[in-house]
């Protein structure tokens, strides 16, 4: 079952009806259908989609959806991808897709993004086309619901679909635009995917026919060659349009014959192109790629023999009970990890019937330190084991099926708000799978719920994991030296040599944190009226905020401040703040350790979270409306009683020296890291802290550290949603109005709010041990803060600008790279501080084209104000985001946060789309000279240091 809920069924519900809705008289070009794979499966699709087919073949799924309100999204489905290629054909699907955007019969070339940006669609790397193994996929997200729109998309789809130039110096052009996608994604951990696609499956088209294709086809092929590809396979019968938003169905149907009725043609057939042969009788087999900036990870899968699975209550029932299976599986390693000193760092399910038709892949994928396969292996493969051959205790049962439980009823009440985009993808991701509706597949859990029980999912768990005895081993390493893959199978086998006893019986207590002492009292209780803001100030100085809202049924955003913060705490806190961002959750209740705690919040969406941020501690939540409760007594309950275990520290740092032995593995890590040092003059604010200070910390520096921060300075709560006010400041009063007084000012000092850049402005280079083939690339200039709104929207336009003229340069002309960016970041925080940004990669020789390029695009841009086309086609998307930014819940909260203590941002709230609004070019211009023209600025350079070796051995 596909969407947004796990797959259910119900055995009873065997009758497939055509959808009615909006039913009228048939087309002659078009007529509605059953649901896409009906046929196979006996479980009731979502009458709210509309299916239907033109009399060409093509199909057609529409679902009227209101949320959000101007948005429509458009989908078109090419059944073609690059394992229908042949050998001299690989990579040419993946070009077609980018010759889309290039040249048509009815598109000059280079004018479909133009028309895009003038559409007010944001264009750029992988944001409107993606190809893979079986299907190609196009993608417009509309703006606005005028017809007009609608009819351009459509044809522009049109264009994409049958009317391609393949112009051949525009194919040409592009190929350097692709080849540098290539060079790109070909780094050392793409190299370890292929080669344990290589190992796990042979002589199938996830190893043969990877979707960016081989580079000496790309190199050479020519447009004939592609033009050709593309009448073959491009054809009506293989392609699908998925149209969803606030729309009309009869007039989408009328459009999209009227766009696509008369394009002919019958594709070739695609033979069986999801099926692979696999020898289920194979030996176990291992391979080894080690390589010095690899992560340790080990991939255990194994192939046995299965069937073709439909889309009903066998497989239904199969997922959940695997997946219940995985839940307690990865719930008993975490706790085990938790307790024990271990090189483990995750662990995940390998686990897929009805792999290409005939078989299941099963097994398990494990991650370590640096050179701990040794350690981890066992450690898995035993939890397995143990599952395999005793199954599941009914508390850890219990838990799973209050998580089922709450999801199913929740989904039924998001669904009247749940977003365009999730449909959309859903339908566009179709593979055997039917859409439900989210209440027929409450219905269906409901009646398979008692089919689900301790025994029965042992029983499923064991049935496949016990044949899980000749595996194939993959193992990607740092340190190879002297291992080999016979060294994999032996640990494997050695591992199942050792007895595994049977799980032990936890107990967990009631929740604990339900009295905070006597409810408080409301002492100020106003609103804000242009914005329908509720303002309470409680007693004890605690501020709440509420704003109600439809935006999403049963949803309720939260977010509680604590004044606080690095500023607070100073430079030389920054090491411990950051190991508490990471460790102070997992530390615990005073009454509850971190697993419990899931445990008793199992079934619901509160969550534990706390974070340090520049002038602030902050929590935040996004749960049902029922949980409201729970997740303020969450958040209160570690205001006042946190537990620094010191556990949750050591699993902190469990990872750390592997994430910073890592830092210069590739170009962006490298300028990642090192970029912001050299612009701050190292400041800690800015910069990774060293490892030693990480290491060195620990929870009694950090208790001794804040002291009585969270328990006593100034606290502000937001809440937004689907509420009841009352309601709210009922149990606003219960949790955090029952604390005890609070300071009501803040203590963050206007000094700690200042930056100091550093003044060495021009080249820095520095160096990555990844590809000798990639750099990344970076050129700032210092602005200033975010106090003035118009100033900062004017240098958001700005780099809106920039970042079009870079892609028409670099990408486009150049062939130099296959992204290129812009951005303006101006700090709420910190008193002048901003910068602007130009950002690209690519191949380090050709650093003085690109470098070149960027300078002509900034001489360009300061030298006159740009064109109104240019100006329009920059702002445009951001315009087109005014239209409903007002009515997403994510909007408001950042806003009720501080709704009592931030005046300014409530003012800024108001005024931001009059003062976009006014912007004009000339503006732009002039800012453009003020922070741009002629000013020092910085230029940053990740190289490669070196060609890293690896190597690569596989053995039987």
């Amino acid at each position: 079952m596909k969407l947004l809920y796990p797959a259910l069924i119900l055995s009873a519900l065997t009758a497939i009806p055509v959808n009615t809705a909006e039913a009228r008289a048939p087309s002659p070009a078009f007529e509605r259908t059953a649901p896409w794979n009906a046929e196979t499966s006996d479980m009731e699709s979502d009458s709210r989609i509309i299916y239907g087919r033109l009399n060409n073949g093509l199909r057609y799924a529409i679902r009227p959806n209101k949320k959000p309100e101007s948005q429509v999204l458009v989908r078109m489905v090419v059944d073609f991808g690059s394992a229908a290629e042949a050998d001299d054909e690989q990579g040419l699907a993946h070009f077609i897709e980018h010759m889309a955007f290039n040249g048509s019969t009815h598109v000059p070339e280079g004018e479909m993004v133009r028309m895009l940006e003038r559409l007010g669609l944001s264009f750029g790397a992988d944001t409107n086309a993606s190809t893979g193994y079986l299907k190609t996929t196009y993608m417009l997200d509309l703006p606005r619901t005028e017809p007009a729109l609608l009819e351009r998309a459509l044809f522009l789809m049109r264009e994409s679909a049958s009317e391609i130039s393949f112009n051949p110096a525009a194919v040409d052009r592009e190929r350097g635009v692709v080849l540098s996608e290539m060079r790109d994604g070909e780094n050392f951990r793409f190299r370890s995917m292929r080669e344990s696609f290589r190992l796990l499956y042979p002589d199938s088209f996830y190893s043969k026919r990877m979707p960016i294709g081989q580079r000496e086809v790309l190199e050479k092929a020519s447009a004939e060659k592609m033009k050709a590809l593309y009448q073959k396979w491009y054809t009506p019968d293989r392609t699908k349009l998925i149209i969803v938003g606030p729309v009309d169905p009869a007039k989408i149907e009328q459009e999209i014959a009227r766009k696509f009725a008369d394009w002919g043609g019958s594709g070739a057939a695609l033979g069986d192109l999801k099926q692979c042969s696999f020898d289920t009788d194979r030996a176990a087999g291992s391979a080894i790629f080690a390589h010095p900036e690899i992560e340790e990870q080990l991939n255990i899968e194994q192939m046995v023999p299965d069937r073709k699975r439909a889309d009903n209550m066998e497989s239904a029932l199969l997922t959940l009970r695997m997946g219940m299976a995985w839940g307690i599986i990865s719930d008993r390693l975490r706790r085990r990890t938790r307790k024990e000193e271990t090189p483990f760092l995750y662990a995940g399910p390998s686990f897929e019937p009805g792999f290409c038709d005939k078989y299941a892949r099963l097994g398990f994928t494990v991650g370590g330190k640096d050179g701990s396969w040794r350690e981890i292996l066992p450690l898995v493969e035993q939890t397995v084991r143990q599952a395999a051959a005793y199954g599941f205790t009914q508390a850890e049962m219990t838990e799973q099926l209050k998580r089922y439980d709450a999801n199913y009823a929740n989904a039924v009440r998001n669904e009247p708000t749940v977003g365009s985009g999730a449909f959309a993808n859903a339908l566009a991701g179709l593979d055997n799978e039917i859409i439900s509706s989210a209440e027929y597949q409450r219905l269906a859990w409901l009646q398979l719920r008692p089919f689900i029980t301790a025994h029965s999912v042992a029983q499923e768990f064991s049935g496949w994991f016990n044949k899980l005895d000749r595996p194939q081993i993959y193992l990607s390493t740092r340190k190879g030296d002297g291992l080999q893959p016979a060294d994999l199978q032996a640990a494997f086998q050695q591992s199942r040599g050792v007895a595994v006893s049977p799980p032990a019986e936890r107990q967990t207590a009631a929740w604990a944190y339900t009295d905070f002492g006597p409810k408080g009292v409301v002492a100020k209780d106003s609103r804000i009226d242009d914005l329908s803001i509720r303002t309470i100030r409680f007693e004890n100085g605690v501020l709440l905020n509420i704003k109600k809202t439809d935006f999403e049924a049963n949803r309720a955003h939260v977010s509680m401040r604590i004044d606080g913060g690095w500023m607070l705490f100073g430079k030389d806190a920054i090491a411990s703040l950051a190991v508490m961002n990471g460790a102070f959750i997992g530390g615990g209740l005073g009454q509850h350790e971190i697993d419990d705690i899931r445990a008793l919040t199992a079934g619901s969406t509160a969550s534990a979270n706390l974070g340090v941020t520049d002038d602030h501690f902050t929590s935040t939540g996004n749960v049902v409306t029922k949980d409201l409760e729970l997740q303020l007594q969450l958040m209160a309950a570690y205001v006042t009683d946190p537990a620094y275990r010191d556990e949750a520290v050591r699993l902190f740092k469990r990872g750390m020296p592997e994430y910073y032995a890592r830092f210069d593995a590739t170009p962006g890590s490298a300028m990642a890291h090192k970029a912001s040092g050299i612009l701050h003059d190292n400041d800690p604010r800015f910069t990774d802290q060293p490892l030693e200070k990480l290491l060195a910390a620990d929870f009694d520096g950090i208790k001794k550290l804040i002291g009585d921060s969270l328990k006593t300075n100034r606290l502000e709560i937001g809440v937004v949603g689907d509420i009841d006010e009352a309601i709210v400041i009922d149990l606003v009063s219960r949790t955090f109005g029952a604390l005890p007084k609070r300071n009501s000012e803040t203590l963050v000092a206007e000094t700690a709010r200042t930056v100091q850049y550093s003044k060495n402005t021009g080249t820095h280079d520095f160096y990555h041990r990844g590809e000798a083939n990639q750099m990344a690339w970076r050129r700032m200039w210092i602005t200033t803060d975010s106090r003035d709104q118009k100033r900062t929207q004017t240098m958001e336009i700005l780099a809106d600008i920039f970042q079009i003229r870079l892609l028409d340069e670099l990408r486009e002309k150049l062939g130099a790279a296959y992204g290129a960016g812009a951005s303006s970041n101006m700090s709420s925080s910190y008193r002048e501080r901003g910068q602007f940004t130009l950002s690209t990669n690519g191949d380090p020789k050709n650093i003085a084209a690109i470098e070149a390029a960027v300078d002509a695009v900034v001489a360009e841009l300061t030298a006159k104000a740009v064109d109104q086309d240019l100006f329009d086609r920059a702002r445009k998307p951001t315009l087109e985001r005014y239209r409903d930014w007002r009515k997403f819940n994510s909007t408001w909260i950042g806003v009720v946060a501080e709704a009592q203590t931030d005046a300014e941002r409530l003012k800024k709230f108001r005024d931001s789309e009059a003062s976009f609004k006014s912007i004009t070019a000339d503006d732009v211009f002039r800012a453009a000279q003020i922070y741009i023209k002629d000013k020092p600025s910085f230029i940053f350079r990740a190289l490669p240091k070196a060609t890293a070796s690896e190597t690569a051995v596989t053995a039987p």
